[in-house]
């Protein structure tokens, strides 16, 4: 029995430990502890016959998806507050009605100007300009005064594309033929005073700036009237008008300009003139370059003859540098009425009775250099050719043995003009322009000279604006030496000999002060330098002299 019980035990014993060899290869949930003592039975052997088999062999690996994600830096945004502020449009300048501006000065010299306008409006616009400026000195007691005065009024309607304007004015110059000496010479007082009378109505349709040109481009059709105080009188009827033709990027030009003269004097009796002129030019422009070439055609006719002139036209530009300097080349010429109101505006002392002729530019050739330095300074630098026929000069009619009096005279010339020009701006405060000139005149002979006619001249002119409270102004004329045509006698008879015109420099300043918006002061200096110079043979102009008042805005 000890012998059968030894034996169960060690066969227990192996039966354990082949199964713990075993459960080893056994998944956790075959796994299994006996705790009591084994009772084997039928059923139970039944169990230890069963054979563990896999349903597979091989094991699948999961797919593994690896994303990066990006490092960013971090960034600390720290805003700063800001006040609150209301938006709205920003508000226009304000316009005044009217301007009033008087003064007086030495040499008894009353001065007052006026204008007058409608304010902002869409459809029309209107206004109206008065002057007065006057002197009513003595030099040496002879009169050496003069009246310039003149009114005129304007209006405007403003169409869709187009602007309708009429125009009316009214001047009057008067003067004094006071180059005699009045210790050998006292005439009458009406015979050296001239009045000239000048009437002008102008009626015009245009094509408003800024809207494209189609086709039509200006009309314009105007009246005026000039006379003297020795009935002198010349009547003007001009026709004018334009017309633009786009060919793609290019244009062509077409105008054309009518004028009637009529001419009365109680000497030369009646002398009427029609000048009709033609110009037509092809514009074409580029971002670095331009040009306009065509030709101008022009008849003069009078009652003896009728004369046709063609003349060039031609402006050509290059920007060396973009925005910055360029060359240009231009070419030109035209026809200048020489009338009784044109010569008065040159020389108030000339004659007005006699037949005049007209001036033809033949050729004007001018190149040279333009642009900017740093967008504050300007400059133009060119040389010219000048060929004009009936070059306007003017010599002492010595025919009473006075001369007081000027003839217009004629002649073919030639001149070579260098020219230069410089300007510095400074925002709205500061502007400075000065240009010299220096020409040589090729006359027909050595008898005849450019006579009052300077080779070389200057004229610079400033502004400066104090905080828009105070405002300056300068400026300079300078005029190298002239020469008039003289005449002298001796033993050999009377022969012309040139009388030499020293050069000058009027120099003159300004100021203004602006107290209110709508009240001021201002004072003008002439001719600081008091130098009695002689623009026309045998007439000196004033010395230093002064004007100060107040102006009004309202």
């Amino acid at each position: 029995m000890k012998t059968l019980k030894l034996s169960l035990l060690m066969l227990l014993a192996a039966s354990v430990a082949l199964a713990q060899n075993d459960d080893e290869k056994l998944p956790d949930s075959l796994r299994f502890t006996v705790r009591k003592d084994y009772r084997p039975d039928t059923r139970d052997a039944k169990k230890h016959a069963v054979q563990l088999e896999l349903e597979k062999d091989t094991v699948t690996l999961p797919e593994m998806q690896y994303d990066v994600l990006p490092k960013e830096p971090e960034i600390a945004n720290e805003m700063e507050l800001m006040d609150a502020v209301r938006l709205g449009k920003e508000p226009l300048a304000k316009l005044y009605n009217g301007y009033l501006k008087v003064g007086f000065g030495n040499y008894t010299m009353p001065y007052a100007e006026a204008s007058f306008s409608s304010l902002r409006n869409k459809k029309y616009q209107a206004g109206g300009f008065g002057r007065y400026h006057a002197s009513f000195a003595k030099l040496d007691g002879k009169p050496f005064g003069f009246t310039d005065a003149g009114v005129s009024v304007f209006g405007k309607y403003f169409m869709k594309r187009h602007v309708l304007s009429a125009d009316v004015e009214y001047d009057l110059d008067q003067n004094y033929y006071y180059g005699y000496d009045p210790a050998e010479l006292q005439p009458p007082k009406d015979s050296i005073n001239q009045l000239f009378h000048h009437v002008k109505g102008t009626l015009a349709l245009r094509t408003q700036q800024g809207k494209e040109k189609k086709i039509f481009d200006f009309a314009d059709l105007s009246y005026s009237h000039t006379l003297d105080r020795f009935q002198n009188q010349e009547g003007r009827a001009s026709l004018n008008g334009g017309v633009v033709i786009p060919i793609k990027k290019s244009e062509v030009q077409v105008r054309s300009n009518l004028d009637v003269y009529h001419n009365q004097s109680p000497v030369a009796g009646i002398d009427d003139n029609v000048i009709f002129g033609l110009e037509s030019e092809f514009r074409h422009r580029r971002e670095r370059w331009g040009i306009d070439a065509g030709f101008g055609m022009f008849v003069d006719g009078r009652t003896t003859y009728v004369k046709p002139i063609l003349t060039p036209i031609l402006r050509l530009h290059y920007f060396l540098a973009q925005d910055m300097v360029r060359f240009y080349v231009n070419a030109t010429g035209g026809v200048q009425r020489n009338g009784l109101r044109s010569i008065s505006e040159i020389n108030p002392y000339a004659h007005t009775d006699l037949i005049r002729k007209n001036s033809y530019e033949r050729l004007n050739v001018e190149g040279g250099f333009k642009g900017n330095i740093f967008r504050i300074l300007g400059f133009d630098l060119s040389v010219a050719e000048i060929i004009t026929q009936n070059y306007l000069l003017f010599t002492n009619d010595t025919s009473d043995g006075i001369g007081l009096k000027f003839n217009p005279e004629f002649h073919d010339i030639r001149v070579t003009r260098f020219k230069g020009s410089l300007s510095y701006s400074m925002s709205e405060k500061l502007f400075v322009q000065a240009t010299a000139q220096y020409r040589l005149f090729h006359m027909p002979n050595d008898s005849i000279q450019p006579w009052h006619e300077a080779p070389f001249t200057f004229v610079f002119s400033g502004n400066y604006n104090l905080n828009d409270k105070f405002i300056f102004k300068a400026s300079i004329t300078a005029a190298g030496n002239r020469v008039a045509q003289g005449f002298v006698t001796d033993s050999l008879g009377t022969r012309a000999e040139p009388i030499k015109m020293n050069g000058y420099a009027d120099i003159s300043l300004g100021a203004e002060y602006r107290y209110k918006r709508w009240i001021g002061a201002f004072v003008d200096l002439r001719n600081i330098a008091a130098m009695r110079y002689e623009i026309w043979n045998q007439y000196p102009v004033q010395r230093f002299s002064f004007i100060a008042g107040l102006h009004f805005t309202f």
